[in-house]
């Protein structure tokens, strides 16, 4: 897959993975594709990912996207909760389409940060969501275990994560 990189941000709703995704898609110097698990979550009507009926497709739509992606070039950023339980699976069976230059950071931030973070993010899509939805969000993503998986601490900030994750993945 001519030496394309995937580099995914995995974690808890309000860790911050937005954040630096846009970030890093902005300082990337090779052709590259951010994939962002809500954008899929909000493009039908029921809204919604996880138990909800759609979720099969949203899989398929993420696993299909970002093997297109890779195959034709482009770097990957794909970000996201994509929790274990419902995206493990795909995740490995993108890792099989495309073995080399695979990254897979996790955000481990408490439910109390992530709150935190969150309320100083503005929200663009429709009313945002509430604190009891993240409540649901975030027991839903938890570290995967998988041997690709770093860890991105609480304690760091979002400049100290960019920083790790332009070097380690030389994007």
């Amino acid at each position: 897959m001519n030496g394309s990189k995937l580099i995914i941000l995995r974690g808890p709703s309000g860790s911050g993975k937005s954040t630096v995704s846009k970030i890093l898609f902005k300082k990337a110097k090779s052709k590259i594709c951010l994939i962002e698990q809500d954008y899929y979550r909000f493009i039908f009507k029921p809204a919604g990912g996880g138990t909800k009926p759609n979720l099969c497709t949203i899989q398929k739509m993420i696993k299909s996207d970002t093997l297109f992606a890779l195959n034709d070039g482009y770097d990957v950023i794909l970000e996201g909760i994509l929790g274990e339980k419902s995206y493990g699976k795909i995740l490995e069976q993108i890792f099989a389409e495309h073995p080399n230059n695979n990254f897979m950071y996790y955000f481990d931030i408490s439910f109390e940060e992530t709150v935190k973070r969150h309320e100083t993010r503005k929200i663009t899509r429709g009313s945002g969501f509430s604190k009891d939805d993240m409540r649901k969000w975030y027991s839903a993503s938890y570290k995967s275990g998988h041997k690709l998986e770093q860890i991105i601490p609480e304690s760091f900030l979002v400049d100290d994560t960019v920083s790790k994750i332009l070097l380690e993945t030389q994007l």
